[in-house]
């Protein structure tokens, strides 16, 4: 993954972020990629999302996020 770049909705600012209280109800998601969505939906518009930046940003190596994100993508 080279990168992607936040889009986030109309809804969405720099002090808060609104997450469904169904994506962390999901049984099908490991807490690790709810805890990887709900990182990378704190950023603002345009920020760009990397496999080597969210590694930096915590304590799992490369990975544990790698897995996290192919969870997110799986799931959509």
């Amino acid at each position: 993954m080279n990168g992607a770049r936040i889009r986030r909705g109309s809804m969405a600012a720099d002090q808060f972020t609104q997450i469904a209280n169904g994506l962390f109800r999901d049984n099908c998601l490991s807490y690790k990629a709810k805890g990887i969505f709900g990182y990378i939906s704190t950023h603002q518009d345009g920020w760009q999302v990397t496999v080597a930046g969210l590694v930096r940003s915590g304590p799992d190596g490369r990975d544990a996020v790698r897995t996290g994100l192919q969870e997110l993508e799986t799931h959509g």
